[in-house]
């Protein structure tokens, strides 16, 4: 296998879907069609390319992380048509939102109004799409060989998945789920402590300066580009865009102020951060597909700095339960999704998702596809 023209037309592909993906949340473009980026670069991912580098990664160092990058792509482009119609339909029913609203709404009543608008379109509406796609992934895994979409995974990845299991098993049980306030009991309460809009008058003013007045001080110059600039159709979220590592990388904020947002532009500058410093002579796979460990670690630690000069001890000390029930949230929702590779979307899983959620969070929590 050639792999210097294998890394150049993942570079490409990388390029193109990146830069869509970037028009599109930063308010740029409306149009959104992953398939079709996806069908322009289907030889990356096709079975000749997945064995090619399957026969190559035992005698080739270094060539484990595009065989991982070839099979998630693989994965990627079997979902691309549900991915763009679950957002599609996201945005048709107002999912963002009934979640703004949520976390706006002081009357717990009304809360679970809102609560029961949202759960009956994603029952409706998303909960089959995310049901087709999961059978899309089991049913690649098995096309290509593998005797199950975990086992893929495992060997994709080079991850223990059991291992990693118990050590999620193994956070649930150390302690109890932290407590944040007497009136967030259940799921429909959780937007709004998230959100934490008392705390808004203890945070910086003016996000973006305050990012660059973090870099400032760590000596870290501004490698990305950063787009704050309002924009109909912006992502309310932050996010990083990896365009052509190091060289292109965009952070795009439609900053409205508060805690999460605060937190997640630190959060995403950190990834900008770690993905501008990457050597640019360094072949596709060192540059873009990144140690997920690495960057997640530095993009935590980065999120950590969002504080830096808040001193009330009330805000410092909610960050702090939203970091253990974030831990914890992911680990249950780790122990799902492998649930849901072995066994498929079964409806019996529902209500034991609902049961582990409600364990790991201390709140009441729905049933979920």
């Amino acid at each position: 296998m050639d792999l210097d023209a294998y890394r150049a037309a993942a570079q490409a592909f990388a390029t193109d879907l990146n830069a869509a993906h970037h028009r599109r949340f930063a308010g740029l473009d409306g149009r959104w069609d992953p398939a079709a980026l996806y069908a322009r670069h289907a030889a990356l991912f096709d079975e000749r390319a997945i064995d090619a580098l399957r026969n190559t990664t035992g005698l080739t160092p270094g060539v484990a992380p595009l065989l991982r990058f070839a099979v998630q792509t693989r994965l990627a482009a079997a979902t691309a048509a549900t991915d763009a119609a679950r957002a599609a339909i996201e945005a048709e029913e107002g999912l963002a939102e009934l979640g703004a609203a949520l976390e706006r709404e002081p009357d717990a009543l009304a809360r679970v109004e809102l609560e029961e608008r949202r759960l009956d379109a994603v029952t409706r509406r998303l909960t089959p799409l995310a049901a087709e796609a999961l059978e899309r992934v089991r049913a690649e895994a098995r096309a290509l060989g593998w005797p199950s979409a975990r086992a893929l995974l495992g060997e994709a990845s080079g991850a223990d998945l059991g291992a990693l299991a118990a050590e999620a098993e193994a956070l649930l049980r150390a302690g109890p789920p932290p407590s944040l306030g007497d009136d967030t009991v259940a799921r429909h309460d959780l937007p709004r402590a998230l959100r934490a809009a008392w705390a808004d008058a203890m945070l910086p003013a003016d996000q973006v300066a305050h990012l660059r007045a973090t870099l400032a001080r760590l000596r870290l110059p501004e490698r990305f580009e950063l787009d704050a600039a309002p924009r109909p159709g912006k992502s309310a979220r932050a996010f990083c865009a990896a365009i052509d590592v190091p060289r292109d990388v965009r952070l795009v904020v439609a900053p409205r102020g508060g805690l999460p947002d605060l937190r997640a532009l630190f959060h995403e500058a950190g990834h900008a951060v770690h993905l501008t410093h990457r050597d640019p002579a360094a072949p596709f796979e060192d540059r873009h597909l990144v140690d997920r460990a690495e960057g997640e670690a530095l993009a935590f630690a980065f999120e950590d700095r969002a504080l830096d000069g808040v001193g009330d001890p009330r805000v410092r000390a909610h960050a702090a339960a939203l970091d253990v029930l974030r831990a914890r949230h992911l680990a249950a929702s780790l122990l799902h999704g492998l649930d849901l590779l072995d066994e498929g979307p079964h409806p019996a899983l529902r209500e034991r998702y609902a049961r582990r959620m409600a364990a790991a969070t201390g709140l009441t929590w729905p049933g979920a596809p």
